[in-house]
């Protein structure tokens, strides 16, 4: 029996004592994809990476036409060729897409890594943002928006972050506006 009364006395004191250390902590939420939607660099870091791999893309686009061209002449020119020149130019149009299958996959991983390395600038301005914020507030947790269920108002601080990397939300359509539509 006095077993039992120990647990429930001991259940009882750790129950009141995290109660109480939840009530001290003060915990705030972000939309992170927001903010990094309405970040205010990043249409213009879209638009120098665009700038930066349109010669090479154009380079692949032409590439592509040359090697498409080549393949329509062969089905058009294969009536009036013999075997030994028709398996010439096939070889020759399989090592032209070889060599451009190979350059566009090269291209590929090039934009992909100058992608992952501009998103990745974004993200640790906002998370430096955001470290800033809750250190001001006195946040104990920042938690992502999609990952909460519940929240008081007022702790969501995906705008106060947005407006420290300077960027804004999207004003929402006026109701004038849907009622014309």
């Amino acid at each position: 029996m006095k077993n039992i009364a120990k647990a429930t006395a001991l259940s009882l004191a750790l129950a009141f004592a995290s109660a109480s250390a939840m009530a001290q902590e003060n915990i705030a939420f972000i939309n992170a994809g927001v903010v990094f939607q309405n970040h205010p660099e990043r249409e213009a870091i879209g638009q120098n990476l665009e700038k930066q791999f349109k010669a090479e893309a154009d380079k692949l686009a032409a590439s592509k036409k040359s090697i498409d061209g080549k393949i329509a002449a062969l089905q058009k020119d294969a009536k009036n060729l013999r075997s030994a020149d028709i398996k010439k130019r096939e070889d020759e149009i399989n090592k032209l897409m070889r060599a451009h299958d190979e350059k566009a996959r090269q291209f590929q991983q090039e934009t992909a890594k100058a992608e992952r390395e501009e998103t990745a600038k974004l993200l640790g301005a906002i998370q430096d943002a955001t470290n800033k914020l809750a250190k001001e507030k006195g946040y104990t947790y920042v938690i992502d928006a999609n990952s909460v269920i519940y929240a008081v108002d007022g702790k969501d601080i995906t705008e106060d972050v947005l407006k420290a990397v300077g960027g804004k939300l999207p004003e929402a359509p006026k109701a004038e506006e849907k009622k014309a539509q």
